[in-house]
């Protein structure tokens, strides 16, 4: 579906898009030790006497005590155990005398329903039904707010405090307050930047002020707003109260139990580690090691993870034998080389094990993936009634049964049917490990004997992917009669296109063999690959508009391969202009991995056409927005559920007919930050609104490891 955004935010995309970028950045960008945002979660099971936690405090003493169901707990840093003190807010809350009850009371011009109340050096404030009021030597006003010709009266205040430095907030459905001198205050909404607006409690501390909200946890810190909704954050969604301790961890109160969302010291080099011994524990399938999602058979518990097979096993084992190959570059380790050498042979064994057995495929066909024959048949679940329904909605899909033939080992099932996305993995991966990791020629040969076959099978079937039954599967389509004559291929044009020419400018520069040089310069330019390529990957129509983002991922892999290859100056010329358009939308999902792609490939060059030259180098951004989401990438890669379809901030993408797609972003026309939201895949959608994952799922962190490395190794970030 096309989608349109609104006009604010395709005006501010393509605003001065005929200017020149920046044209120097300087680099690298150092990202050092930072503060990570993690979720501990604490229930019955750490010694709560009960998950229905309704108000939480810390003591005089620093320590944290729950108020439960069943009693209170206080914590000694690794557990809860039930005491019998007084209640957190009873026992830590500022509370009113009865004489200056009635006194503000007066002053308020009836009875009040308090929600709380804070003091400061002889100042009290009050959040109460009736307003906001603020009493000092037995003298009350209801305070007015005003930020230039912005006045508030507020009303149904729900939470105050006074932050470390003395500011006086609150928090009301009109949005939030900050007073910062007798007469200033600063105000926020949604347009500010205040992703919600139905408060429950609020809590300052040495790192910023907590909001705690009827669906979500916000946080504000040095001018930014943060927003914790999900169980990736939050046990329930629903604050009842927060308290902060002296080292900025937020403890928050709701009725699955206590969530506490502390600050973790960390580095990018760090969170690489840690997404690396991840991997190692959870995701390795097979004796060959596909790194692959897990299966838990209890919400979140990783103790349980069982990886499993995808259709994409050949696109996925790709990208991570790009990452560890980056990553030996970067670090010299040898276990990242040797990683990097069992990912190629994995991604290898996939044009193998095809050949002979019950259905032998051309040679040089590559699987999906493969399962042992020791595992359950699959082919039960994919049957022929499979094929029909899915020929049903697609009357271009193939009817191929057995869809997971036994290799003449009878060893493995092997999925057939594969496509373009798989073909985009493998080569991307082969290059960066031939550039990368092979120091001797017998690596090097064994790199070039598999890309041999596989070009050779392609080329030898009309630019075709053709299965054992002797015809091309669905999505492995790169001739000129399909792409440039055949209209059911043409939303595939420009991403097959480039994907075609990407194979046949590696395999030149893998093998040396001028004959791989001599069919890519024909389909470039005889046959308009170069041309077409330019108007990929779909139809773009603004920020977040792609239907398909695994099409913008599969992009930024052909150019990172496709560019840096190129030495004719026509063709380059037509690649610089297509990653240039392409990375005009994509900017605005401040997505690492292609931002960084656009930098290695433009940084210091420059187009020139009929309309003059246009500087290429990215602006300093380009390399900010990358660092910053590398940062933000949250360590809990569960897939839980989350939303952000409630957020005051969030301004709707709407489809052709003008109602809200289930999409949006934030007013600036950027993405959600990716800790704020539920995908952390490079090629899935970052301006969906929602995500009903049940917790079952955990992903790997191979998105971040790719990008990571592919920033250091090209001098872009240092630690």
């Amino acid at each position: 579906m096309r989608l349109t955004l609104l006009v604010s935010a395709v005006l501010s995309l393509f605003g001065g898009a005929g200017q020149c970028q920046e044209a120097a950045m300087a680099l690298p960008i150092g990202a050092g030790v930072f503060e990570q945002q993690v979720h501990r979660a604490y229930g019955t099971e750490q010694g709560l006497p009960d998950n229905d936690v309704n108000g939480i405090g810390i003591g005089r003493d620093g320590v944290v005590v729950a108020a439960t169901a069943r009693g209170t707990a206080v914590f000694d840093g690794a557990r809860w155990h039930a005491k019998a003190v007084a209640s957190p807010a009873m026992h830590f809350g500022t509370r009113l005398e009865k004489r200056e009850m009635s006194r503000l009371s007066k002053a308020a011009g009836g009875a009040l329903v308090i929600r709380a109340v804070a003091e400061h050096r002889g100042e009290i404030a009050v959040a109460a039904d009736k307003g906001l009021f603020v009493g000092k030597d037995r003298k009350w006003s209801m305070a007015l707010p005003r930020q230039g010709d912005v006045r508030w009266a507020p009303v149904h205040v729900r939470a105050v405090a006074y932050d470390a430095s003395g500011a006086l907030w609150f928090a009301a459905p009109q949005g939030v307050g900050c007073r910062v001198s007798n007469e200033e205050w600063r105000l926020f909404t949604g347009a500010d930047g205040l992703p919600y607006n139905d408060f429950t409690c609020m809590a300052t501390g040495p790192k910023g002020v907590w909001f705690g909200t009827t669906n979500g946890a916000i946080h504000y810190r040095d001018g930014l707003w943060s927003f914790r909704q999900g169980r990736r954050w939050l046990l329930d969604n629903h604050v009842r109260e927060i308290a902060v301790d002296t080292e900025g961890n937020a403890w928050i109160a709701t009725a699955q139990g206590v969530s506490c969302i502390a600050c973790q010291p960390i580095t990018l080099a760090g969170k690489a580690a840690f997404y690396g011994e991840e991997i190692e524990k959870h995701h390795r399938r097979t004796r060959f090691g596909y790194v692959d999602p897990a299966v838990l058979s209890a919400p979140g518990d990783k103790s349980t993870a069982v990886p499993v097979f995808t259709d994409n096993d050949g696109h996925f084992t790709g990208l991570y034998l790009g990452a560890t190959s980056l990553g030996y570059a970067v670090t010299g380790s040898e276990k990242m080389k040797r990683d990097a050498a069992n990912a190629f042979r994995a991604l290898a064994f996939l044009s193998e094990v095809t050949q002979g057995g019950t259905h032998p495929a051309p040679k040089g066909f590559i699987a999906r993936t493969v399962l042992p024959t020791s595992e359950q048949d699959p082919n039960p679940q994919f049957d022929l009634a499979y094929d029909l329904r899915r020929n049903k909605a697609d009357s271009l899909w193939k009817i191929v049964q057995p869809r997971w033939p036994v290799d003449q080992s009878g060893e493995w099932y092997w999925k057939n049917d594969s496509s373009s996305d798989e073909l985009d993995g493998h080569f991307f991966g082969y290059a960066i490990y031939f550039d990368r990791v092979c120091g001797t020629d017998s690596e090097r040969d064994a790199v070039r004997g598999v890309v041999r076959r596989i070009i050779d099978h392609i080329l030898s079937h009309g630019c075709n992917l053709v299965d054992y039954d002797g015809t091309p599967t669905r999505w492995g389509r790169l001739s000129p009669d399909d792409l440039n004559r055949n209209e059911a291929w043409c939303d595939e044009r420009g991403l097959n296109s480039f994907s075609m020419l990407t194979y046949l400018s590696i395999a030149h520069h893998i093998t040396g063999d001028p004959k791989y040089r001599e069919v890519y310069l024909e389909l470039a330019l005889k046959h308009g690959y170069g041309m077409n390529g330019m108007t990929q990957p779909k139809s773009i129509s603004g920020p977040g508009l792609v239907g398909h983002q695994p099409d913008d991922n599969m992009a930024f892999m052909n150019y990172y391969h496709l560019i840096r290859h190129e030495t004719d100056p026509k063709l380059l010329s037509m690649y610089h202009h297509a990653i240039r358009s392409h990375w005009q939308h994509e900017k605005r999902e401040r997505n690492a991995f292609t931002n960084f792609v656009y930098a290695a490939c433009c940084t210091g060059k420059s187009r020139t056409d009929q309309w003059g030259t246009t500087e290429l180098t990215p602006p300093r951004d380009c390399i900010e927005d990358g660092v910053d989401t590398l940062k933000r990438f949250p360590l809990d890669l569960v897939d839980w559920p989350m939303s952000n379809a409630h957020r005051t901030d969030m301004v709707p993408l709407l489809d052709e007919s003008g109602q809200p797609s289930g999409k949006g972003g934030r007013r600036d026309g950027q993405v959600f930050p990716i800790d704020e939201r539920h995908e952390i895949y490079w090629d899935l959608d970052p301006w969906a609104l929602a995500n009903s994952g049940s917790g079952m799922r955990l992903r790997e962190g191979v998105p971040y490891l790719l990008a990571y490395y592919l920033g250091r190794a090209h001098g872009f970030i240092s630690e």
